[in-house]
């Protein structure tokens, strides 16, 4: 170990510098405290073994300004002195000496004491060793946590881009939407689409479970739900006879799906699938375990449609609800995912379908998109907390 020895005295210098290099280590030397500061600037020096009386800059003093430089490396001092008193050694400690050797210094005691410095230099190493290896670690952990946002951000990016555009209309239809994911990217999934010159299809599904695995589900599945025959899409069926694309019923729609879809991780998703016929004003709707949608009707009064029935993705050979239901110029239908009602206050309660019934009934003859911002203002006032734990996706269509 390399060690500076300091004392303004050149035979005790000489005598501590040669027990020292008898004892292994490698002795640096300085005659006053000012070199020796200057020494410990220039040099690795991490050991020293000072004097305390000395001109120029006592050995106490030389100890203050080590400890105030704040070095990356500790240095380790020890003070020699011929003044045992109690309140010496408590204005050394004060500043900042590690240990005292009390002159005359027997070559034992220096040996002793040596070793315990060294001790507590290599434990201080191996401490700033461990030290820059976590701080590795760290690094290379936000390097791969800043990756995987970024990921998740062009995620959240895409798959807001599946999403219809705000107020979209077709064959007389307006729909609007909110949704609000518990994180970058949602297992919620929604559209709104033209599905011929009179028929306008939607759905909204939810996927089971959180994160990136059900937001991997809901865009495949989005990119599946599509008008497009040519995309193999499960909303039409070619007939051979006209050698043209029919749209299926909502419940053969869904039942299709639940054939494509049995998933073996045990993954499932809950669907309303529904179309309207411009023409005939005619809603259908399919449920696949999914909350009811909501029919507000112009002329008041408030409609669940649906029992809820089965999931997608669970059994093979299930039936699906399905209804039909006239509706109406000024009629809306509002699709909402669990997310809503039981979104939780802070007192543990969820929201539950009787709010938000109370909701849509006193507000019912607001503008749709000002209907659903409301909406969501009132369930973040109901949660207390800018974060969800859950999705919470809400599609309105009306007749215009």
């Amino acid at each position: 170990m390399k060690i500076l020895l300091v004392d303004d005295d050149p035979v005790v210098r000489s005598i501590h510098s040669m027990l020292l290099h008898r004892q292994g280590h490698e002795v640096l030397e300085a005659n006053d405290g000012e070199l020796a500061w200057q020494l410990i600037k220039g040099n690795s020096v991490s050991f020293v073994v000072s004097d305390w009386m000395m001109p120029n800059l006592a050995g106490v003093d030389l100890c203050r300004k080590i400890r105030a430089a704040n070095f990356e490396r500790y240095v380790y001092v020890i003070l020699c002195t011929s003044r045992g008193a109690k309140a010496d050694l408590i204005e050394g400690m004060d500043a900042g000496a590690d240990d005292f050797l009390v002159k005359p210094i027997s070559p034992e005691e220096l040996r002793v004491k040596v070793r315990a410095g060294e001790r507590v230099l290599n434990l201080q190493q191996g401490l700033a060793d461990k030290n820059r290896e976590l701080a590795g670690i760290n690094h290379r952990l936000q390097s791969a946590h800043n990756l995987i946002e970024d990921d998740l951000r062009a995620a959240a990016w895409m798959q807001e881009r599946l999403l219809p555009a705000p107020a979209l209309q077709a064959h007389g239809i307006r729909c609007e939407w909110r949704l609000q994911s518990s994180g970058y990217v949602a297992g919620d999934i929604f559209n709104f689409f033209s599905m011929n010159e009179k028929q306008v299809g939607f759905y909204l599904l939810d996927v089971s479970g959180h994160g990136v695995p059900a937001a991997m589900l809901s865009v495949t599945l989005s990119m599946i739900l599509t008008p497009e025959a040519t995309h193999g899409s499960p909303l039409k069926r070619y007939d051979s006879a006209t050698g043209t694309f029919e749209v299926l019923s909502p419940f053969d729609a869904i039942r299709e799906l639940n054939r494509r879809f049995q998933l073996k991780d045990d993954r499932y998703f809950t669907m309303i699938y529904g179309v309207i016929d411009s023409q005939s004003s005619i809603l259908r709707v399919a449920q696949a375990g999914h909350p009811g949608p909501i029919l507000i009707r112009k002329k008041g009064g408030l409609e669940i449609l649906g029992t809820g029935g089965m999931p997608v993705g669970l059994w093979p050979e299930i039936e699906f609800d399905c209804v039909e239901t006239p509706i109406f110029h000024g009629d809306r239908l509002l699709l909402y995912s669990d997310g809503v009602t039981e979104c939780k206050s802070v007192r543990d309660e969820e929201l539950g379908k009787e709010r938000l019934v109370a909701y849509l009934e006193r507000c019912a003859a607001q503008p749709l998109d000002e209907l659903l911002g409301g909406l969501i203002a009132e369930i973040r006032m109901w949660h207390g907390n800018a974060d969800f734990d859950d999705d919470l996706s809400l599609l309105a269509i009306e007749m215009i």
